[in-house]
């Protein structure tokens, strides 16, 4: 089941990528991708991203079942540093 995850920015997206890509790689994750585009997969997770203007759209593509559609929401906050009520 793919689910696409909104999140208004509010950072330069050069700042906002790298950050999220520093987060990521200390989780354990990969992130591949640029200011525009991109992948991030690791732990049965894999989605890419769309940045446009001041938004993040993120499609997960596919989880393991044992995590809720809940805590990947969280994770995507927390990877972009964006309170879940900010976004």
């Amino acid at each position: 089941m793919k689910k696409y995850i909104k999140v208004k920015i509010f950072d330069h997206p050069d700042v906002l990528i790298s950050r999220a890509r520093q987060a990521a790689t200390k989780q354990g994750l990969q992130f591949i991708g640029d200011s525009e585009q991109g992948l991030i997969k690791g732990f049965g997770i894999h989605a890419q991203y769309l940045l446009r203007e001041d938004i993040l759209t993120v499609q997960i593509l596919r989880k393991p079942l044992f995590i809720s559609w809940t805590m990947v929401e969280q994770k995507v906050h927390a990877l972009v540093g964006v309170n879940r009520g900010g976004g």
